[in-house]
């Protein structure tokens, strides 16, 4: 696992985690994007675990649909038990319709997005889940949020 990017003071605020089982992929995203969020990167779904239950909390989590100790989707909803406010997408190479539909609908998955997945795409999607987790975050702390947990999609 390695994290790379200026701490903050906004604590989860810009925070955000990668996980795949692919170190080069995990390489590439931490290069193009770490002047936009502070990223870690955790190579495989164990040590993506890890990283919530050690580093986090994430404003978001993104991960890989196909990995060796478990597929995205089981990874997923682990990860919304150890962190229920992060905000969860999913990146897979895997064009397989049903799997994406039973990770949505499993996993309660914000954005599903495909590899190879485009720099503005990833962006964008990031974006939009860390706008998602400060509102629900706005929420909490005004007392009583009521909605949907911030990783589900309506």
């Amino acid at each position: 696992m390695h994290s790379e990017a200026p701490s903050s003071s906004n604590a989860s605020g810009r925070r955000i985690l990668v996980v795949d089982d692919e170190q080069s992929l995990l390489d590439g995203i931490r290069r193009v994007h770490r002047k936009s969020y502070e990223i870690k990167v955790a190579c495989g779904a164990r040590a993506g675990l890890d990283a919530l239950e050690q580093d986090g909390p994430f404003a978001v989590v993104i991960c890989d649909y196909q990995m060796p100790d478990m597929n995205g989707a089981e990874f997923l909803e682990q990860a919304q038990e150890l962190s229920p406010s992060t905000v969860r997408l999913m990146l897979s190479g895997n064009a397989d319709l049903d799997a994406a539909i039973e990770v949505v609908n499993q996993g309660h998955i914000f954005r599903f997005l495909t590899k190879p997945c485009p720099p503005q795409t990833f962006r964008t999607a990031v974006d939009a889940g860390l706008e998602q987790y400060a509102l629900h975050e706005a929420e909490r702390l005004l007392g009583g949020f009521q909605g949907p947990e911030p990783g589900e999609h309506d």
